[in-house]
């Protein structure tokens, strides 16, 4: 089981990894903004920069683990073969892009069935192609990534907090109904969230040193003023459409998720400690 589980998170980390990658790749290469506005496509996609884009690639996490549950099934006799990558590739852009049952794009039915244009078929052919073959390679390979135990906890902790950021944002700006995009666009919001990071990751440090119960309550008190202190008092000072105390709370959610994180990791390391002793 333990072994099952291991492999669909690898699998939901590499779908989510490889399309927010080739998201950005090949939206701007084939520009989505203008495609996704041609001709029959207007009806089919919503904006290509709409608040929809955003969420989109929270929601291949879900995606990522169905996937990864549903090729348990090939794990042991495909997965593992000899070029098992390619194998797993020509059944997703076989059956997941070309032969799909409905008419999708870049697909068969797609072309034969719907009224999208032909150039929108073969300009979203390459992210599904491409997309679906880093994945097959990422997921069948036995990549490591070695990270020093000192570093392990600040750079996941970071991690943790970075993509709370960015969900927390989304959230608000989906609750005061703001152009999402709009707060994207602003350059020295991501100044603001670099700097909340490298604090976070740099208290993490001091703080997995010495869990005093007196360090705790600083390191939250900090760790919470640097992901929602830090941001709501840039949108009171610039006049941000995302202006609003309710930021007090969304841009917090991610000290939750860094405290569920490391309460977990202290009962693993003593876990580990017991067993070295036995």
């Amino acid at each position: 089981m333990n072994d099952k589980l291991k492999f669909v998170i690898k699998a939901t980390v590499a779908h989510f990894v490889s399309y927010l990658i080739c998201g950005l790749i090949f939206a701007r290469l084939f520009n989505y903004e203008v495609l996704f506005a041609l001709g029959n496509a207007k009806y089919f996609m919503r904006d290509a920069y709409g608040n929809s884009s955003l969420i989109g690639p929270f929601v291949q996490i879900l995606r990522g683990a169905i996937i990864g549950c549903i090729l348990l099934i090939l794990k042991d006799n495909v997965l593992k073969k000899k070029n098992g990558w390619l194998y797993l590739w020509i059944i997703f852009a076989g059956l997941g892009i070309v032969c799909t049952p409905g008419a999708a794009p870049a697909s068969i039915e797609g072309i034969v069935y719907s009224q999208l244009p032909l150039e929108f078929h073969l300009k979203t052919a390459p992210e599904l192609l491409v997309q679906t073959l880093l994945f097959s390679v990422w997921v069948t390979g036995n990549f490591k990534f070695k990270i020093s135990e000192k570093l392990k906890i600040p750079v996941v902790t970071t991690a943790i907090s970075a993509v709370g950021f960015s969900v927390g944002g989304i959230i608000l700006a989906l609750v005061l109904k703001a152009d999402v995009m709009a707060s994207a666009r602003d350059p020295f919001a991501f100044v603001v969230m670099l700097v909340a990071l490298v604090i976070v990751f740099f208290m993490t440090r001091i703080y997995v040193s010495n869990r005093k119960a007196s360090v705790a309550i600083i390191y939250y008190a900090v760790c919470y003023l640097s992901l929602a202190g830090l941001p709501t008092a840039y949108n009171y000072l610039t006049g941000s459409l995302l202006k609003s105390p309710l930021s007090l709370i969304f841009s917090g959610l991610p000290v939750v998720a860094v405290a569920i994180y490391l309460g977990a990791a202290k009962k693993s390391e003593e876990s580990r400690a017991i067993r070295g002793n036995s």
